[in-house]
């Protein structure tokens, strides 16, 4: 998975379905290779009033290390079926959460899940900071850096999204992260999957 945040939005008005054109060059968030097209998936939004959009993302293909990645534009919040701005203003409280269309028992999941995942939050963001500076985050800082990120930025949550997933950090439903892949797992990754292709060639040849 890549997330975009500069990107033509697209609207096919025979079909109803949204595309997006990436206006950034977003590279492999595990090994920095080029990204290629492969195919496409569909896949809905809804937005803070229950207006339900579906989109055609592409799934690009690393020539590295041959991994897959969804490519999202930053409206979409990864796993969750809400745009990433009504969910950014549960968390925030906004008044017009009020006007939402999700149930309660969602909004209180919302809720629940980004208290429980933010230390974790905050140790990726610090970990990327150091990554990108050579400089590390005093421990004392660490446990405001995403307050910091929220006070100066209006998209706060799309902007960490994209941050910590482009930086090879993977999202799992409860926005907790996995741990960024070594170099040995991401080149065994990269054999298993060639291996297991020849073994599908193998077994359509054998079959014919």
């Amino acid at each position: 998975m890549v997330i975009v945040s500069s990107f033509k939005l697209n609207h096919n008005k025979s079909s109803g379905i949204f595309t997006i054109t990436a206006e950034e060059v977003i590279c492999c968030p595990f090994c920095n290779d080029e990204l290629v097209y492969r195919d496409s998936r569909l896949r809905k939004l809804i937005n803070l009033f229950g207006e339900i959009k579906c989109f055609f993302l592409r799934r690009l293909r690393c020539v590295g290390c041959n991994s897959l990645h969804t490519e999202l534009p930053d409206i979409i919040q990864p796993y969750k079926h809400y745009d990433s701005d009504t969910i950014q203003s549960v968390l925030d409280g906004n008044p017009n959460v009020s006007a939402c269309a999700a149930d309660s028992s969602t909004i209180h999941r919302w809720k629940t899940e980004f208290t429980e995942a933010e230390p974790d939050i905050n140790q990726r963001l610090a970990s990327v900071y150091t990554r990108m500076n050579d400089e590390k985050v005093p421990i004392a800082a660490t446990v405001h850096i995403l307050d910091r990120i929220k006070t100066k930025t209006k998209r706060w949550l799309a902007f960490v999204m994209k941050l910590l997933i482009n930086s090879g950090y993977k999202i799992c439903t409860r926005f907790a992260f996995c741990p960024f892949p070594s170099p040995d797992t991401v080149r065994s990754r990269s054999k298993n999957e060639t291996e297991r292709g020849k073994k599908d060639d193998k077994t359509i040849k054998d079959s014919s």
